[in-house]
C-alpha cells in the first residue's frame, strides 16, 4: 500500500517502471560508490589510488554517486514524480558529461557505450516524468 504523505498528490506519483528503474540505480550507486572509494581497479585495470590526486578524484566520484543515491532515496521515499524528475535531470546531464570526457580524452567504447546508454534510458524517464506531470498539472 502507499504512503500518503503531505509532499505528493495522488497525481503526482512516480509510475512504477521509473520507480524499478529508480531502485536498480539506487543498487548500482551503492555498489559504484564502493568501488570507486575502495578498489576502482575494477572499472579500470589500470587505475590507481596510490597519490593524492587519484585519491580525489576517485573518491569525488564516490562522493558524487552517493549523493545521486540519496537524492533518489527522497524522491522514492516520497515518491513524488517533481522530485525524481530533478533528480534524473541531474544525473543525465552528468552521464552525458561523462560520455563527452571519456571521448574528448580518449576513453573506451566499453566505457562510453553503457553510460550514453544509462543516459538515453534516464531522459526517457525524465521526458516520462515531465509529461506526467504536465498532463496532472491544474
Amino acid at each position: 500500500m502507499s504512503k500518503i504523505n503531505p509532499y505528493t498528490r495522488s497525481d503526482e506519483v512516480i509510475p512504477l517502471p521509473i520507480k524499478v528503474f529508480a531502485w536498480m540505480l539506487i543498487f548500482a550507486g551503492c555498489f559504484f560508490a564502493y568501488v570507486f572509494n575502495f578498489n576502482p581497479s575494477l572499472t579500470n585495470p589500470s587505475a590507481s589510488i596510490s597519490d593524492y590526486s587519484s585519491q580525489l578524484g576517485f573518491t569525488m566520484t564516490a562522493v558524487r554517486v552517493i549523493s545521486s543515491v540519496v537524492a533518489l532515496l527522497i524522491s522514492v521515499y516520497f515518491n513524488n514524480s517533481k522530485f525524481m524528475a530533478i533528480t534524473l535531470v541531474s544525473r543525465v546531464v552528468g552521464e552525458w558529461g561523462d560520455v563527452i570526457t571519456s571521448l574528448v580524452l580518449g576513453g573506451t567504447l566499453m566505457h562510453q557505450i553503457p553510460l550514453a546508454i544509462l543516459g538515453a534510458i534516464e531522459l526517457w524517464a525524465v521526458l516520462t516524468l515531465f509529461k506526467n506531470i504536465k498532463a496532472n498539472t491544474h
